[in-house]
């Protein structure tokens, strides 16, 4: 296989430009057919080099994505049906199936391990091991099931729901967070499960999967193609985004707080940040077979696996390129110069929105979008329209651009008084400029810019 993933790189430079998130795009990686004859439902990623898939017929498979070495297949589950799989370690792997079975195995030397009986012979959906010596599985019976993956001896299964549960992720040994099919999340402990209350947050529509990069973030997709981000331990209701133009969502990573990768079965992946979804750009990765399951070991490396038994291995879509500069700002007389770029392969860019810092803020003059200027290819000049919402700044583009510059001089901008004396004297030396380039990027980019 000849797909490699490349970091994202961080250059801050010296006055006054910083860069952030330059990356190059990559094509559709290359399919590699590494369960012929099977049809893969699972995978997990314990490291960039090491990834283990389970199948419908009760093989595990334990690959290098970043290699053309030939995978290891070993029957782990004689009755089959495997549905997911979680590997807290390198070596150490709990798959569990349709049977109410777990098995554990080292994907290295996997020997003749034994299904054990968790769940009653119920139908297990989902599975998530916060450490090598607790997992916990949910079933379509509403039940969550909690037990030492090398040594479960006969754990009782409870109930936490009325409704089929589909996915659970488990951030730390203490909270668990599942997901049902008519749009709901389920917290709870699974040290002490007690009565846990189901919390709508999809509006009765079939959640897929959950991936929670922190105890206090989640984020829950559907078979509609949305995707809605939640604090499991807040009141409230989340707003689902629709992201995927109504395809199918089969799985779920977020290798961080501010990116996700899902995909879908039509063989996209879509990359976002979950607290702005801003229109992810789905990306044909699989041209032949829904995708099944996907783990990204790294935010800049995912591997997703399809029903016909194939592995692809692929950079998450990267965001735009981008620097800038931010000066005037000691004498309240900002003025704020971005310059981005689509990266290589991606759509161009459609919209672009700005959101500043504390202490500096756009100007509420009609005249705002006049003083404004954006250039496109070859220094031409780009008509748009511009939307002020607090402290963020829309710009809609009337054409796309592979590349844009845009310059919002003084007077358009406004600074405090207070944060013009803490540049003065020092004690703010670098501002975080928020920006989303929608077509082109999967989410946003910190721009981290010396002020002076």
């Amino acid at each position: 296989m000849n797909v490699r993933a490349r970091a994202l790189a961080t250059v801050v430079a010296a006055l006054p430009i910083a860069l952030v998130g330059v990356a190059e795009a990559t094509a559709r990686p290359s399919r590699v057919n590494i369960d012929p004859g099977g049809s893969l439902s699972a995978i997990a990623c314990p490291s960039a080099r090491q990834c283990t898939g389970v199948d419908q017929g009760g093989v595990e498979v334990t690959f290098d994505p970043l290699s053309q070495a030939a995978p290891t297949h070993v029957s782990v589950d004689s009755e089959g049906g495997l549905a997911a799989i979680a590997c807290p370690t390198l070596a150490q792997c709990t798959a569990v199936d349709g049977n109410g079975q777990e098995v554990v195995f080292d994907p290295k030397l996997p020997g003749t391990p034994r299904p054990v009986d968790i769940d009653g012979a119920n139908q297990i959906s989902g599975l998530a091991c916060p450490s090598a010596g607790q997992c916990t599985a949910v079933d379509q019976d509403g039940q969550e099931v909690t037990f030492d993956p090398a040594a479960p001896g006969q754990p009782a299964p409870a109930s936490i729901d009325i409704e089929p549960l589909s996915a659970v992720a488990c951030p730390s040994t203490v909270q668990c967070i599942a997901v049902d099919e008519i749009g709901q999340e389920i917290t709870f402990d699974p040290n002490a499960t007690g009565t846990p209350t189901p919390v709508v947050i999809d509006n009765d529509d079939a959640l897929s999967g959950v991936a929670c990069p922190s105890s206090a973030l989640c984020t829950a997709i559907d078979e509609d193609g949305q995707e809605v981000t939640f604090d499991p331990n807040a009141t409230g209701t989340p707003t689902p985004v629709m992201i995927d133009n109504g395809d199918a969502f089969a799985g779920l990573a977020c290798p961080s707080t501010f990116q996700c990768t899902a995909i879908d079965d039509n063989g996209h992946e879509l990359t976002f940040d979950p607290r702005r979804p801003v229109n992810p750009a789905p990306v044909a990765i699989d041209g032949i077979d829904a995708l099944s399951g996907v783990a990204c070991p790294a935010q800049s490396q995912c591997t997703a696996v399809s029903g016909d038994g194939s592995e692809s291995t692929f950079a998450p879509a990267p965001p735009p390129r981008l620097s800038g500069s931010l000066t005037g700002v000691a004498v309240r007389k900002p003025e704020l110069d971005l310059s981005l770029s689509a990266a290589s392969g991606l759509p161009a860019i459609k919209s672009i929105l700005v959101a500043l810092p504390s202490g500096l803020a756009f100007s509420g003059s009609p005249k705002l979008a006049a003083a404004i200027l954006v250039r496109g290819s070859r220094a031409a000049k780009l008509r748009f329209a511009a939307i002020r919402r607090r402290g963020t700044l829309t710009l809609t583009l009337r054409s796309a651009t592979a590349s844009a510059r845009v310059v919002i001089p003084r007077g358009a901008l406004s600074a405090t008084s207070t944060l013009a004396k803490q540049v003065r004297d020092g004690r703010v030396k670098r501002l975080t400029v928020l920006v989303s380039a929608t077509g082109s990027t999967a989410g946003e980019v910190r721009l981290e810019l010396k002020v002076h």
